[in-house]
């Protein structure tokens, strides 16, 4: 059983990555049901979003795991990872986690335009007017959407908070 579960990749790193983002976007998807009505749907669309793409990138990676079966087989769980996209999606996750404490001190919306610039320029886009006016575009929206729409309150930061702000 566990060497059919190697063979096909149901045992790759990936694979298990990408199950366990699945289990925890469907545990979050029930833990937002106690927000209130309005709350909610944001989160949870975009819960929804999180377990499709994550459901698809699962079906994709077992469909080459495959193809890849008929081929000698390799001991490397990330077996067809280029080390370059690994590094990227290493500097993603501590991207993420960057942007995390960046928000804790600076607030969500300095956090968000500083972790879209740096995202972008990680995913290789080298344009930089486009990237920062991009940046801030959608920092903007993200604001407009809660603040002015949704009437609800962004996360000011500690800095801006012991200010005063």
């Amino acid at each position: 059983m566990i060497e059919y579960l190697q063979r096909y990749g149901f045992l790759s790193t990936l694979f298990l990555a990408d199950l366990g983002l699945l289990l925890l976007s469907i545990f979050l998807f029930f833990l937002a049901s106690d927000y209130p009505p309005m709350a909610r749907k944001f989160p949870r669309l975009v819960l929804v979003m999180i377990m499709v793409v994550t459901l698809l990138d699962m079906i994709n990676f077992l469909r080459s795991a495959q193809e890849k079966t008929s081929s000698a087989e390799k001991d490397d769980n990330l077996e067809g990872v280029r080390p370059r996209q690994l590094l990227k999606v290493l500097y993603m996750s501590a991207l993420i986690f960057i942007f995390f404490l960046f928000m804790f001190f600076f607030g969500l919306a300095l956090g968000t335009l500083f972790f879209l610039l740096f995202s972008g320029w990680t995913l290789g886009y080298r344009k930089l007017k486009t990237l920062i006016f991009s940046s801030v575009a959608i920092t903007a929206f993200v604001y407009i959407i809660f603040e002015v729409i949704m009437q609800s309150f962004l996360p000011e930061g500690l800095i801006f908070t012991m200010m005063g702000g």
